[in-house]
């Protein structure tokens, strides 16, 4: 039996590994005075995902249909890790302050989420039980549940008679290599897309207009785009370019203005043969509902090398 006062449920999720930081979060989370009691990777697929919608609906947590695409951006770059930890009463609160929970923005810069890179407040690198019901719901949701996976459903006296490698070696073999987690943060990827977009496009430009941009493109140097020149070219492709792709140029990808149905930029830009790789589509669509980091915290810390601490 499982005593919820002092368990909590932790899921490390597919943007640590994908940051290449999955190993050092879990040390970090297994450091923090509490012991391993069950781990496994999870592949959401849609049957859970409902579940995980639907437990958000039951216990009147602030619910928006935006909320789908957004968890469905997360869990779908990839197997997340969910850890079964056992401490003393009151791990919920440490584990709420060890991640920084709330807006992200707002968030102790020493917690987890902002000294690893989080994007925003879904792109969040880690998740973990509030409150000893909402831990109880967690477990259900990540480790009993059938179709969720293979293996056992209930979680043994003794952790040892799961036969499992542990959360150490699970994070390892899922994190990027070292040299190869992402390092794009909200405003790189943003900019990669502005890029892509002006290169694409350059040749609808007027040729009166189109040499000054250029010189003003030399004159950057590769530095990132600034606001005024893509909103400038913008206006140069009016009457030439798609809608849609002249609104993807300027459009902030923020909740400052209104979203833009980025289901639909992607097919039409994989139409003109312009591939967004996964990483970008997640940022870009969840950060359109919640606010992204843009500071100098949002850079992940990314070993240089396989060393643990």
């Amino acid at each position: 039996m499982v005593d919820w006062s002092r368990s909590i449920v932790v899921v490390v999720s597919p943007d640590s590994f994908i940051r290449g930081v999955g190993r050092r979060i879990v040390d970090e989370i297994l450091g923090a005075d509490c012991e391993e009691i069950a781990s496994r990777v999870i592949q959401p697929g849609s049957l859970l995902l409902d579940t995980i919608y639907d437990d958000l609906a039951r216990n009147r947590i602030h619910f928006g249909t935006y909320r789908y695409r957004a968890i469905d951006a997360l869990y779908g770059l990839g197997p997340s890790l969910a850890l079964l930890l056992r401490g003393s009463p009151g791990i919920h609160q440490r584990f709420t302050e060890l991640k920084g929970s709330g807006a992200l923005e707002r968030a102790s810069p020493s917690s987890l989420r902002l000294r690893f890179g989080a994007v925003n407040t879904i792109l969040g690198l880690m998740h973990a039980s509030d409150s000893p019901e909402e831990a109880e719901l967690d477990w259900q949701t990540f480790f009993a549940r059938d179709w969720n996976n293979l293996g056992h459903s209930d979680v043994p006296d003794d952790p040892a008679q799961l036969a499992t490698p542990g959360a150490r070696v699970l994070a390892d073999l899922l994190d990027s290599p070292p040299g190869t987690g992402e390092s794009r943060g909200f405003l790189q990827v943003r900019d990669q897309l502005r890029r892509t977009l002006i290169a694409h496009l350059w040749e609808l430009l007027p040729a009166s207009e189109a040499l000054p941009a250029a010189k003003n493109l030399a004159e950057i140097n590769g530095a990132m785009l600034d606001d005024d020149l893509v909103t400038q070219i913008a206006k140069s492709l009016d009457g030439t370019a798609d809608l849609l792709l002249r609104r993807a140029l300027t459009a902030s990808f923020t909740p400052e203005e209104p979203p833009l149905d980025v289901g639909r930029l992607w097919r039409v830009l994989e139409g003109h043969g312009i591939r967004v790789d996964p990483w970008s589509r997640a940022v870009l669509t969840t950060s359109q509902h919640f606010p992204p980091l843009t500071g100098p915290q949002a850079e992940p810390s990314i070993p240089s090398d396989n060393a643990h601490g």
